[in-house]
């Protein structure tokens, strides 16, 4: 048999032309990357060992391989430590500012201003009115909800105060036995920092904050992959 034989030839075709113009397709494009995005990792993601520094690549730099267990340790407390005295800063500047608000409710709307609120982060990363007691009307918690989000300064310190609550959460052992899930989806449903305000007037808030993370957060499931929910 002669190998080199025409019929052996391979003849190329031609690729199909394109009949979608690139102006078709982008909305299928966006469709696909709005399922996947994800709110609760667009707000605060989970970092191992944030108080290591990390290589470019984001990796534990290897130099901290050669150091001591005790150095390792000591180098987490002081910075949980720090996270701790943070968190707690924030919250008695949040502790000012709300009451600072009640105090003028009570010039503006006196019934209102004896009734018990508080408030939280909603999904939508504003600031969201708490009704432990179920006594305001629709309208009051409409009112308190437009009021409390014109105040900028709280709404910039709740939501830095969320993320380090979320990182204490996964890094503070101690208090937590790391198996709860605390993220921006649920964070409504467990904390309400109108009663950590009225339950602690100390100044050391974190232990309220964390005593409503352990009584009312869900277990995670899994072990340690996201500590974020995900969405479908």
């Amino acid at each position: 048999m002669n190998i080199s034989s025409p019929t052996n030839t391979i003849h190329k075709q031609p690729f199909p032309r394109q009949t979608t113009s690139p102006e078709a397709r982008p909305e299928k494009d966006v469709q696909t990357v709005e399922k996947q995005r994800n709110p609760n990792e667009e707000f605060y993601r989970y970092e191992d060992s944030p108080w290591l520094t990390k290589n470019s690549r984001g990796e534990i730099a290897s130099f901290y391989k050669m150091l001591p267990k005790e150095d390792l340790d000591d180098l987490r407390d002081k910075y949980l430590k720090e996270l701790i005295k943070t968190s707690n800063a924030e919250m008695c500047s949040m502790f000012d500012n709300y009451h600072e608000f009640k105090q003028q409710l009570t010039y503006l709307n006196l019934e209102l201003s004896n009734k018990h609120f508080g408030f939280t982060l909603g999904f939508n990363e504003a600031i969201q009115v708490t009704d432990p007691d179920g006594v305001l009307t629709p309208a009051e918690f409409t009112y308190l909800t437009e009021k409390l989000n014109e105040r900028q300064s709280l709404k910039d310190d709740l939501s830095k105060n969320a993320k380090n609550v979320m990182e204490l959460v996964d890094q503070y052992t101690e208090k937590l036995d790391n198996s709860h899930t605390l993220n921006l989806e649920n964070y409504s449903k467990i904390i309400d920092y109108g009663q950590v305000f009225s339950r602690n007037h100390i100044g050391n808030f974190i232990n309220t904050i964390l005593y409503q993370v352990e009584r009312n957060a869900p277990k995670r499931e899994d072990e340690r992959r996201p500590i974020i929910d995900t969405h479908a």
